[in-house]
C-alpha cells in the first residue's frame, strides 16, 4: 500500500474566511464561537472573494447557491498556499471527494419572501402554492445536489464532478476515506476532498430545535449551527518534503444510533489501538450533545488515559458535514500540536455511525512550503 499525503488545504467559514485568519487566530487566544447575536434563520447570502470573483466565469457565478460559494472560496485558498501541486491540471488524474450537503437552505429564504408579501406566517401557509411563480427558472440549476460538485470540479479542472456523499455528519470523513483507499491502493496519484455543510439549513434546524438543542438553556446540551467547507488535496507523491501531513488510517462504521453509547466509542478507540496507533493528541467529536460527549469523553479515558484533547467546535460551531475535514486542517495550524504528532480526531453521523482518521503532523499549515523552512524546522 502507498503511503498518503496531505499536500495542501483550504477552508472557509463563518468565523474565518481562509487560512490565513484562522493561523492569525492562534497567534493570540482563539476566540470561541459566539451566536447570541446570530439570527440563524437567515441566510447566509454568500459572496466570492475578490480572486474567486475573477477566476469564474459570468455564466457560472449566475448559478452559484452559497454551499458552492463557501466551496470555491475555499478552494481558491487551498490553491493559494500550494506551490506544487504535481498534476492537479491533469483531469484524468484527480477525482474528487465530497461530502456536501443538498440545497436546503432555500427553504428558508422562499418562506421568508412569502412571508414578507402576505405579512404574517399564518397567511404565507396558506399560500404556499404561490411559492412556485416567485421561484426564478435559474433556480432549478442552483437546485441540484450536484451544484457544488460541477463548481469545484470545473474551478479545479478536475474529472468529472463527483458524487455528493451522504453520511450526515460522517460525510467529510467518508471522503477522506474513499480517497485515501483509492490512492493507497494506486487506483489514483491524488485526489481533492471537498467537505461542506451547513447547519442552517431548514432541516436540521427544524431536528435541532424540536430536539431541545438549539436552546442555550437545555438540559440536554446546545449545539451552535454554523457552516463552512475545508478542501484538501492529497496524494501518494514521496518526491520533496512538503507534506503537512501523512493520513496513517480512516476507519468508520455503521451504527444507527442517533447518539453513540460509551460502549460504541471505546469499541472504535479500541480499533485505534489494536492496529497499532497511540495518539499523542485527540480531536473529540463532542458537538454540545452532553449525553453524546460525556459518552465520548469516558471511552477517551478508559482506552487512551490522560492523552491530551482538543476540540475545535468552539471555534466553528457545528458544522456537520464539513467538521471532520475542517477539524483536520485546524490541528494543522494549531501551535499547540507539535510537528511529529500523532492525531486522532473522532467523527460521528446521526444515525449513520462513527469513525476516525489518524494523521501524523509533518509540519504546520501557516508555513511556507520550501527546502529551507523544513530544514529549520
Amino acid at each position: 500500500m502507498n503511503p498518503v499525503y496531505i499536500r495542501a488545504t483550504g477552508i472557509h467559514t463563518e468565523q474565518y474566511q481562509d487560512l490565513n485568519a484562522l493561523n492569525a487566530a492562534f497567534l493570540a487566544p482563539p476566540k470561541q464561537i459566539d451566536l447570541s447575536d446570530v439570527d440563524i434563520y437567515q441566510a447566509a447570502n454568500l459572496k466570492l472573494n475578490q480572486l474567486e470573483r475573477h477566476a469564474i466565469a459570468r455564466e457560472d457565478r449566475s448559478i452559484l447557491n452559497d454551499l458552492a460559494t463557501s466551496i470555491l472560496n475555499a478552494s481558491g485558498d487551498m490553491l493559494s498556499h500550494a506551490n506544487k501541486l504535481a498534476g492537479l491540471d491533469n483531469a484524468e488524474a484527480t477525482p474528487l471527494y465530497a461530502g456536501t450537503d443538498g440545497v436546503a437552505e432555500y427553504s428558508f429564504s422562499a418562506l421568508s419572501k412569502l412571508i414578507d408579501r402576505f405579512g404574517d406566517a399564518n397567511t404565507a401557509m396558506k399560500n404556499l402554492g404561490i411559492l412556485s411563480g416567485m421561484t426564478n427558472p435559474i433556480n432549478m440549476m442552483r437546485f441540484l445536489s450536484t451544484n457544488p460538485l460541477y463548481h469545484a470540479s470545473k474551478r479545479m479542472g478536475l474529472r468529472g464532478g463527483g458524487y455528493p456523499i451522504r453520511g450526515m455528519s460522517l460525510s467529510g470523513l467518508y471522503a477522506i476515506e474513499d480517497a485515501m483507499s483509492d490512492i493507497a491502493a494506486n487506483r489514483a496519484q491524488q485526489g481533492v476532498v471537498v467537505a461542506a455543510a451547513s447547519m442552517r439549513n431548514f432541516d436540521s434546524l427544524v431536528i435541532f430545535g424540536k430536539l431541545g438543542l438549539l436552546d442555550p438553556q437545555s438540559e440536554a446540551g446546545t449545539v451552535n449551527p454554523s457552516y463552512g467547507s475545508a478542501v484538501l488535496l492529497l496524494d501518494n507523491l514521496t518526491e520533496g518534503d512538503n507534506a503537512l501531513a501523512q493520513v496513517l488510517r480512516v476507519s468508520s462504521r455503521y451504527n444507527a444510533a442517533p447518539f453513540p453509547s460509551e460502549q460504541d466509542w471505546t469499541s472504535l478507540l479500541q480499533d485505534v489501538a489494536v492496529n497499532g496507533i497511540t495518539p499523542d493528541v485527540i480531536v473529540t467529536y463532542c458537538n454540545g450533545v452532553k449525553s453524546n460527549d460525556a459518552n465520548e469523553l469516558a471511552a477517551i479515558e478508559s482506552v487512551f488515559p490522560n492523552t491530551p484533547q482538543h476540540n475545535y467546535k468552539s471555534l466553528f460551531g457545528y458544522t456537520s458535514k464539513a467538521n471532520n475535514a475542517l477539524d483536520l486542517v485546524t490541528a494543522l495550524s494549531d501551535p499547540a500540536i507539535p510537528t511529529g504528532a500523532t492525531v486522532l480526531i473522532n467523527g460521528a453521523g446521526f444515525g449513520v455511525g462513527i469513525g476516525y482518521i489518524v494523521i501524523k503532523k509533518l509540519r504546520h499549515n501557516s508555513l511556507p512550503m520550501n527546502p529551507s523552512t523544513l530544514e529549520a524546522q
